[in-house]
């Protein structure tokens, strides 16, 4: 019987030292974000959301609680640094997208598609050691509703702002 209570503590102990996302403030009649550790911001439309970081600096999770997920990124993983630029764009070909727009000169593709009645619409920037991402996911019925966050947070995402100078 004393065995029990000591499992739950334990547990406890582990439940909360699990690395977790930190909800950070953000202006909801402005909302902008800018990562220290990769050097990219952006801005979206205001509204009622809740904007989490990664708690190593990866990026930031925006959600309204209504069906919209933003994902702004970038990440060191260990195959970025070998894929060539030529891989990189053969991704964008991967997935069957009703909409793709490959720009090479600036190093970007755009994917976007419908997944389960969800829309997902992803941007991803090349660079030789991590590649900056926007990736969103909403229901397909509420396109309107997100057109213009998509808009917003797409055309003011700045993805190399200090060009790989602010990695740890």
């Amino acid at each position: 019987m004393a065995k029990f209570p000591v499992f739950l503590f334990l547990m406890l102990c582990l439940a909360i030292s699990v690395p977790r996302a930190e909800e950070i403030a953000v202006d909801p009649a402005a909302p902008t974000y800018h990562n220290a550790r990769f050097g990219f911001s952006l801005s979206w439309t205001p509204g009622n959301y809740t904007v989490s970081e990664a708690e190593n600096g990866d990026g930031i999770t925006v959600t309204d609680g209504k069906g919209l997920t933003m994902l702004a990124y970038a990440a060191l993983d260990p195959r970025v640094g070998d894929v060539t630029r030529e891989d990189f764009f053969a991704r964008a070909n991967r997935k069957k997208a009703a909409y793709r727009r490959v720009n090479r000169q600036e190093g970007w593709y755009v994917l976007s598609y419908v997944e389960n009645g969800n829309i997902v619409y992803i941007k991803q920037f090349y660079h030789e050691d991590h590649w900056p991402t926007l990736r969103f996911e909403y229901p397909q019925s509420m396109k309107q509703q997100y057109d213009q966050l998509v808009t917003k947070a797409v055309s003011t995402f700045q993805p190399f702002l200090c060009d790989g100078e602010c990695l740890p």
